[in-house]
């Protein structure tokens, strides 16, 4: 009986800490928010940089050594802007190269409050048998927007 009620405790402690480690995870993983624009171009850098890499973490699932290669923020037509964001990364169990162009558009009829409307992703990884998670993409944009 004591033996039963140490392995039952043991399992529940288990299931408990594999629950709060997604959790722990994502706490540390949250984007930043698109409202929340810094001033200077050095600050604008590591802003799209985090924002590129929600992206890519969203869409693929144990991406490493994200890093920012080019971004461009253009005004498409009136009160709109794209943000063009390129990012290198590897694979998690490959580690492999890979390259993700990320276009997220904006509502920027707004200046001082900046909206999310959609995110358009893509990358050059033929490895994986899965595909980018778009359903994870489209739930960032609620994050993005906060």
């Amino acid at each position: 009986m004591k033996t039963t009620l140490t392995f039952c405790a043991a399992v529940i402690a288990g299931l408990a800490l594999l629950a709060w480690s997604p959790a722990a995870r994502a706490a540390d993983d949250d984007p930043p928010s698109i409202k929340k624009r810094p001033e200077g171009k050095d600050k604008e850098k590591e802003w799209v940089s985090e924002i590129g890499a929600s992206v890519v973490k969203a869409a693929r699932s144990k991406p490493v050594d994200l890093e920012l290669d080019t971004y461009k923020i253009t005004d498409p037509k009136k009160d709109h802007k794209e943000m063009h964001i390129t990012m290198n990364w590897k694979g998690g169990l490959t580690k492999k190269k890979f390259v993700s162009t990320i276009v997220v558009k904006i509502d920027a009829s707004d200046d001082k409050k900046w909206e999310v409307t959609n995110i358009d992703y893509s990358d050059d990884n033929k490895v994986s048998l899965a595909k980018p998670d778009t359903a994870k993409i489209q739930a960032l944009i609620k994050k993005l927007n906060r």
